[in-house]
């Protein structure tokens, strides 16, 4: 079945409301430049923006809105000194911040998504998604901080966009001293498809902006603006859905939907959004008896898992009940595929391919670029790989089994599924094939390539340039060694002297410009608080805001020397006589003392490990 592009039409809310939101939108004028050099090039991250959308509207694509109106749409072409589009095949899950942390190279995040299982806490842990920001997005010269405009996303997407470019061209022009690379992240471009908005016409406009930008710059620089696009996964534009009743299925079958695992029956699914993919996390003896189990699951298309027996080996099966498993040599990134009955991902011509090409080794292993080359138009473009860093390297905790669902089907929680329900949404993404996964690389400068969001900043110079939020902003993060090590690109000194660090134990990481002018050992005062929730006694379902119990006070004076010390951070051990209750969710609040007055430096909840001690991730 062809599942066309999301081409419906916008909301249109009441004169009022539609004057107040223009002024919110348009309050800002551009503001001239100045003789100082700007940024040479633009590098904009459009959320959700998905291959087969732009390639259409690069060659030109005539279609019927929900209007009923016909349109004819072309941009970013050819005559307009862009290149063809490529690729960007993205994470799996084809989620938005597992794919830009990987495509800017960063530590992978605690989970998948905003709500995501600890396995050190044991516990399901719950942030708020539009309150809180990634490290990708800090990364941003501009990014929507907003709370309100978040939101405002998910009600007037159309406006919404038009306000991040409005932003996007004004902040641009008032940078003077950046000589290199503007990136901007973008969200209301994924944010429309959602709702069944119009993708061609927010990106024509987009197109038009960026023309106008570009003759301006011309005039002002003497050179064309170099402009890069970038998306971090397709979109299916599926025209509606049906939940997956996972919840029911599962009870069903005798297991217990739990916010920890205590026994062989508990599975933990966070959940967050309306999503074509599912997360499980369960037991890892459980695993080879509900992969198959899951199969069964009305709307599953794929269900993978790792065996628990064999750390490198992957299994994979189909709603069909076809199973093959997928080996993997992490020393030299290659990989094998044995099907056992059937063939799920249907990638048996690509066997007989790369044998043919004499690319496999005595062993039936082949490389991962071997495999990208083979795989790349494939439904399930790059599967073995995508798989395989699923379930080891996207996040911090990955999931035991990862389930990616047919096109009709989503997997939400309750209520969201009801606002859904009352709304025009339509698509998503998350699934494994091609339509959820590839998203785009596209640039004025220079031809590109079809590439990963493993691979893509390689031709990029690894974006050298993102803004060093430590550098200008307040915050700290519990981290590990082992943690660090997963960080792909070194953007920061600490990227590399992390290996400094003792193997073991949990460190305080701490970012401040205050830090800047202060010595090494200016003492950091911190209190650590626990958290208590207090359930109302008539609903067990809902838990007020947690209270706080006033706790201990520590010092940090002593940070960890490292040969490229950065003025504003600063690295703690714990103290050794830090005992706290295992699994149980603490607040620790930081500060100096500068100028005779006290400085706030940061504040967040953590949870402990079995051990009591912080969990980081």
């Amino acid at each position: 079945m062809f599942l066309g592009p999301s081409t419906g039409k916008s909301v249109h809310p009441g004169g009022n409301v539609r004057r107040s939101v223009f002024l919110v939108l348009l309050t800002l004028q551009i503001s001239p430049f100045t003789s100082l050099a700007l940024p040479k090039r633009l590098v904009l991250g459009l959320d959700g923006v998905a291959y087969r959308d732009m390639k259409a509207l690069q060659a030109g694509v005539t279609y019927t809105n929900n209007w009923g109106r016909q349109l004819h749409r072309q941009a970013f072409t050819l005559a307009e000194g862009y290149f063809p589009v490529s690729r960007l095949v993205s994470t799996f899950p084809s989620t938005s911040d597992v794919a830009w942390t990987d495509i800017f190279g960063d530590r992978p995040l605690p989970g998948y998504q905003r709500t995501y299982f600890s396995v050190a806490a044991n516990s399901q842990i719950v942030i708020n998604g539009i309150t809180t920001t990634m490290e990708h997005e800090s990364q941003m010269h501009w990014e929507m901080e907003n709370n309100l405009m978040r939101t405002m996303g998910y009600v007037y997407p159309v406006h919404t966009f038009e306000y991040e470019m409005h932003e996007t061209i004004r902040n641009f022009w008032n940078d003077t001293d950046n000589d290199g690379s503007y990136y901007v992240y973008v969200r209301a471009t994924d944010d429309a498809q959602h709702l069944d908005r119009d993708i061609f016409a927010m990106l024509s406009r987009l197109d038009g902006q960026l023309q106008a930008m570009r003759a301006r710059y011309q005039k002002h620089e003497g050179r064309d603006l170099q402009i890069l696009l970038l998306s971090d996964h397709g979109h299916n534009h599926a025209d509606s859905f049906k939940r997956v009743e996972i919840r029911p299925f599962l009870e069903k079958a005798g297991y217990r939907i739990a916010e920890s695992i205590e026994n062989p029956k508990d599975v933990v699914l966070p959940t967050t959004g309306i999503e074509d993919w599912v997360e499980i996390h369960n037991a890892p003896a459980a695993t080879e008896t509900l992969v198959p189990l899951l199969t069964h699951l009305e709307g599953a298309d794929l269900v993978t898992g790792r065996d628990p027996d064999q750390p490198n080996r992957f299994l994979v099966m189909n709603a069909k009940g076809e199973r093959a498993d997928i080996d993997w040599n992490p020393t030299n990134d290659t990989y094998r595929y044995s099907t056992e009955t059937g063939d799920p991902l249907g990638y048996r011509p690509v066997i007989e391919a790369l044998a043919q090409k004499k690319l496999f080794g005595a062993d039936g292993f082949a490389t991962a670029d071997d495999w990208m080359a083979a795989t790349m138009t494939n439904r399930y473009p790059l599967a073995l790989e995508r798989i395989v860093r699923g379930h080891t390297r996207v996040t911090l905790n990955p999931a035991t089994i990862l389930i990616s669902l047919d096109n009709g089907y989503a997997h939400s929680g309750w209520l969201m599924q009801r606002g859904a329900d009352l709304s025009t949404f339509s698509s998503t993404h998350g699934a494994l094939d091609n339509l959820n996964s590839d998203g785009i690389v596209l640039s004025n400068f220079g031809p590109t390539r079809d590439t990963s969001s493993h691979r893509v900043a390689g031709q990029f110079d690894d974006f050298s340039g993102l803004r060093n939020f430590r550098a200008e902003d307040n915050g700290a993060e519990w981290i590990t060694k082992n943690g660090q090590a997963l960080t792909r690109i070194a953007h920061e000194p600490f990227d590399r002297d992390y290996t400094l660090l003792p193997k073991d134990g949990v460190f305080l990481r701490v970012w401040s410009p205050q830090l800047t002018h202060l010595d090494l050992n200016t003492p950091v005062m911190a209190t650590l608080e626990k958290v208590k929730h207090f359930s109302d006694p008539q609903s067990q379902s809902w838990t007020p805001r947690p209270k706080v119990v006033l706790g201990r006070h520590l010092t940090f004076n002593h940070p960890i020397s490292f040969p490229d010390q950065c003025a504003y951070e600063r690295i703690y051990a714990l103290p050794p006589d830090l005992i706290l209750k295992p699994q149980t969710e603490y607040r620790i609040s930081g500060w100096i003392r500068a100028q005779g007055k006290s400085v706030s430096l940061f504040e967040f909840n953590f949870y402990t490990d079995s051990q009591g001690q912080p969990a980081a991730y």
